[in-house]
């Protein structure tokens, strides 16, 4: 069993990197859109190509780190050198104009190359640093320990998200256009504080956190470790369904600042704050809401009812935008974006709690761990997904302001263009058991005792 402290150690780790993630996801498409009035389509280039960068790494550290061996153990080297590499490289992302007049529109290309630089190096050593991180999960707990690991992680992992989404809310309010645009005093302390917690809150797992003494390593070859998951059919089938899904979460994180300012017009503070902070609370309620709905009726049942409602939400974007028009904006948000979150959130845990079970799956059966294989090769086809989406994004954005001279267009119709991608996976799921049973498991992978000889 897993020490109380050291489940808070490793619990706690996510929450910097989280909040990085989620700000920057929110965030990063619209300012560099808007603030720094890049072509929207390079916007959608630059971003399309650091999920190609992001799936790549996912891929190569998960084997990469099922075969590292060192005095620290596998796992902890990535995040020794990741997580600094990760704080560095988001915090420089919001900051071209120490480097570049942004002012300036003829350095446009400049500022694309900037742009592509600095969000495929975030994105390298956050996949750097997290297929490493989530692989320590099987390695370090038992089954019955990971619902509340699980839950320690995804309470540090939603606060952080929950902020991301409050303080991406707000960001566009940081921003000066004088004497170039770029953040304001306040704006430049938050994001470079949330770099530094990003290293402070991973020192704990790196201090006290180690894999189990005795597991058994792969030795064969990229290619063959990666034949080897893909013959696991439950594994192929949730690679597919979080690749569908992650099509429609991408177009959500990445439009949702956009759709606030330029659709339900939250442009103050006293606008978006009752909602951002109505979705922090909700967030941390409905973690425990769903941990309990998984012991009640599955994850499988819970998971499907949320992308169905999802879907519909998603939907219902150019329908919001007229309420807004009709009741109070702040009442409409508030609404809105309180039930998305809790769709998202079942997600959000199983993707803790689906591929840890699958590696313990696994390890059962073959008395092998590829934690890091798993982990690492679902990043790929998740990422190909999201790479479409922020071309597909960025050429809609782009035809928005060619066809009607405004993002409005875009900023109305993008949900009912991506919600159907939820019913594929939904779809895919309906075949697809992610609620093994572990007892019957371990009774065939337990070894028989030979009866004592007869005299």
């Amino acid at each position: 069993m897993l020490p109380f402290y050291k489940k808070v150690s490793y619990g706690m780790g996510r929450f910097g990197s989280s909040f990085l993630l989620t700000h920057t996801g929110l965030t990063a498409f619209w300012i560099y859109g808007t603030v720094f009035e890049l072509n929207w389509f390079l916007d959608g280039i630059a971003l399309a190509t650091s999920y190609v960068v992001i799936g790549l790494t996912h891929w190569f550290i998960g084997f990469r780190s099922d075969k590292t061996e060192t005095r620290w153990g596998r796992r902890k080297p990535y995040v020794i050198i990741g997580a600094p590499g990760l704080a560095i490289t988001g915090f420089l992302i919001f900051v071209p104009n120490w480097f570049i007049d942004t002012a300036d529109l003829s350095l446009q290309y400049v500022i694309f190359g900037y742009y592509l630089l600095f969000i495929c190096a975030f994105k390298f050593f956050y996949a750097f640093l997290l297929t490493a991180f989530q692989a320590w999960m099987p390695e370090i707990t038992d089954e019955d320990e990971r619902p509340l690991v699980s839950s320690m992680q995804n309470t540090a992992n939603w606060i952080a998200n929950g902020l991301g989404v409050v303080i991406g809310f707000v960001t566009p309010l940081f921003f000066v256009a004088l004497p170039s645009p770029g953040l304001s005093s306040i704006g430049f302390m938050i994001v470079l504080l949330f770099a530094i917690i990003t290293v402070l809150f991973y020192l704990p797992s790196i201090a006290f956190i180690r894999e189990k003494p005795d597991i058994v390593m792969p030795k064969r070859s990229m290619r063959e470790e990666t034949k080897t998951v893909l013959e696991n059919p439950v594994y192929v089938k949730w690679v597919l369904i979080v690749g569908f899904l992650s099509f429609s979460f991408s177009a959500i994180t990445t439009q949702i600042v956009g759709y606030s300012q330029s659709v339900l017009l939250l442009t103050s503070m006293e606008l978006l704050l009752p909602p951002a902070i109505g979705l922090l609370i909700s967030i941390i309620i409905f973690l425990y809401l769903w941990i309990r709905m998984i012991r009640r009726i599955g994850k499988g049942r819970l998971m499907m009812y949320s992308l169905f409602f999802l879907a519909l939400l998603m939907a219902m974007t150019p329908v919001v935008g007229w309420l807004a028009g009709v009741i109070s904006n702040v009442v409409v948000a508030f609404f809105y974006f309180i039930p998305l979150a809790a769709c998202m959130a079942v997600y959000y845990l199983m993707s803790y709690i689906v591929p840890a079970d699958i590696v313990h799956v696994d390890e059962l059966q073959t008395g092998m761990s590829r934690a890091g294989m798993y982990e690492g090769f679902k990043g790929v086809p998740l990422n190909i997904f999201q790479a479409i989406t922020a071309l597909v994004l960025g050429w809609f954005m782009d035809f928005s302001v060619a066809s009607t001279g405004s993002e409005i267009f875009g900023y109305l119709w993008w949900g009912p263009l991506f919600a159907p991608f939820l019913l594929v996976a939904a779809w895919i799921l309906r075949s697809t058991n992610i609620d093994p049973n572990f007892e019957a498991l371990k009774a065939q992978a337990a070894p028989t005792t030979a009866p004592p000889a007869q005299e």
